[in-house]
């Protein structure tokens, strides 16, 4: 059985709605299927006590998953790793501001069969002042940054099988080894995650189009006003709304400058 993951800590409301949203979309793709089933991994297990998924209590964790706070993104990884373990089966991590597409988990199983899968390839070189850089990895051994091969795809979607648990150990290595650089740094989760897997030989399969993840700015701004009108604000209701945001790019742009008018306007009163 596939676990869909998702991760929710520090009680942001705006970041809990873009959970929702997301969670709703994947519910609507899985249907009553019995082959998948849903985890939340949350300081606050009991927020998602009323919801159809698995309510996994992270909150003694959560300093020490974070590096002692020095940089939280490190938390998913470990999620990712702990979840792998947990469930004894392939698992499917999703960043909070998603939308999931139709077609969705048949793409996703099909590509994990002989893939890591990731949300979408970014760039090569992705940090070049970091050459020169150098870390020891518990499986990999010595690591060198290459200006040349290096590699980052994005982890909005992280899906694994259990047999690939041990590179999640070499990349939280890494993003140990950086720790101290993650605020001119902030993506070293996906960065490390990538070269690992690079230097392992895994391949990576893209999913950017039945996975929708707007983490940018301008379309983030726009899914605000699309969850705040289209869900209801009773928490426990994952009733869908009648059609799923396409982000459209003039529709994104004029909602932008909407926003950016009103809130101008707020303002001066």
């Amino acid at each position: 059985m596939l676990t869909y993951l998702y991760l929710d800590y520090g009680g942001h409301a705006k970041y809990r709605r873009e959970l929702k949203y997301s969670l709703i979309s994947l519910r609507m793709e899985l249907g009553d299927r019995a082959d998948a089933q849903i985890a939340v991994y949350s300081d606050a297990p009991l927020v998602y006590r009323r919801w159809p998924v698995t309510a996994v209590g992270i909150a003694a964790q959560i300093a020490p998953w974070s590096g002692g706070g020095l940089y939280p993104h490190r938390i998913k990884p470990e999620v990712v790793r702990d979840s792998l373990s947990r469930f004894a089966g392939p698992v499917c991590f999703l960043d909070s501001d998603s939308i999931v597409r139709p077609g969705f988990h048949a793409e996703v199983t099909q590509k994990m069969e002989a893939a890591v899968v990731m949300n979408a390839f970014e760039r090569k070189n992705p940090f070049p002042p970091l050459s020169g850089f150098r870390c020891r990895l518990p499986h990999l051994g010595n690591y060198r940054y290459d200006v040349a091969s290096s590699v980052m795809y994005n982890s909005g979607l992280i899906g694994m099988r259990p047999e690939l648990a041990p590179l999640l150990d070499d990349a939280l290595a890494m993003i140990d080894a950086l720790i101290g650089r993650a605020k001119k740094f902030p993506e070293i989760e996906q960065f490390a995650l990538s070269e690992v897997l690079r230097l392992s030989g895994i391949d990576v399969a893209q999913c950017n189009q039945s996975f929708l993840h707007y983490w940018q700015g301008r379309r983030r701004i726009y899914m605000s006003g699309q969850i705040e009108n289209n869900l209801s604000p009773d928490w426990d209701d994952l009733t869908p709304p009648k059609k799923l945001a396409e982000m459209n790019y003039w529709a994104i742009r004029a909602y932008n400058y909407y926003y950016g008018v009103t809130h101008a306007l707020e303002s001066f009163k």
